[in-house]
């Protein structure tokens, strides 16, 4: 009887493990002019961050585009996640200005027609430190018809943004507030740590629609606003 409780209780077990899904991450860097001031902290926050994936085991590919007003490039596409290298400072030199509707479009329409895999799930994660300000190709509304379909479609979608009104601009361009994060770029380790908890619980199976970031998170993402607050 004994046995059989402990056979049963594995097979319980084991019935809760959830298959890892594969997943196809875009990630969209802004290389504006105004990232200078923080490039050692954006880098070192997405080596982390690359670390991070490849210590949750997540199972699928990472592409990684920069943008300003003189291209969008792509210099890392569709990379294994345990392939994936660190990243050095001269990665990213910023420049120009901020065509960030002209890179979110880019990336959806890449994300959306050219799959890794048939069942894969899709996340997309955008950083910027500022306001649109010159895109040409895609407008407010087009992107937030473009969210708001991805989203109901169950793709993860997180916006990060430092030193702007972060959740105002997001909310205006459809992205829903609990995977909008407020962050100062000097502490921005802790705002990736919090969008690889997010992705790591996409990947074991986790209904986006219930994925938010935590209070405590929001808290360690912005510390001196916490602190300026509890003053």
């Amino acid at each position: 009887m004994k046995r059989k409780k402990e056979m049963n209780e594995e097979n319980m077990k084991k019935k809760q493990i959830k298959k890892m899904e594969f997943l196809n991450i875009r990630m969209v860097l802004d290389r504006s002019g105004s990232m200078n001031r923080r490039i050692k902290d954006t880098i070192d926050s997405i080596n982390a961050f690359i670390q991070d994936q490849k210590d949750n085991n997540i199972f699928g590919v990472l592409t990684l585009s920069t943008f300003d007003t003189i291209s969008i490039d792509v210099p890392i596409y569709r990379q294994e996640v345990e392939k994936l290298q660190e990243l050095d400072y001269d990665f990213l030199k910023p420049r120009a200005g901020t065509p960030l509707l002209d890179a979110i479009g880019i990336a959806i329409h890449d994300l959306e027609n050219n799959p890794v895999k048939e069942d894969e799930k899709k996340v997309l994660v955008i950083v910027t430190d500022g306001y649109e300000n010159s895109s040409r190709e895609y407008n407010p509304d087009t992107i937030r018809e473009l969210i708001k379909t991805k989203t109901e479609e169950g793709w993860l979608i997180v916006y990060l943004g430092a030193d702007h009104d972060a959740i105002i601009q997001s909310r205006r361009y459809g992205f829903e507030y609990e995977k909008s994060l407020h962050y100062a770029k000097e502490d921005s380790r802790d705002a990736f740590k919090s969008v690889s908890r997010t992705i790591d619980d996409y990947s074991k199976g986790v209904n986006p629609k219930s994925i938010k970031f935590m209070q405590q998170e929001r808290a360690m993402s912005n510390k001196l606003k916490q602190f300026m607050e509890e003053e």
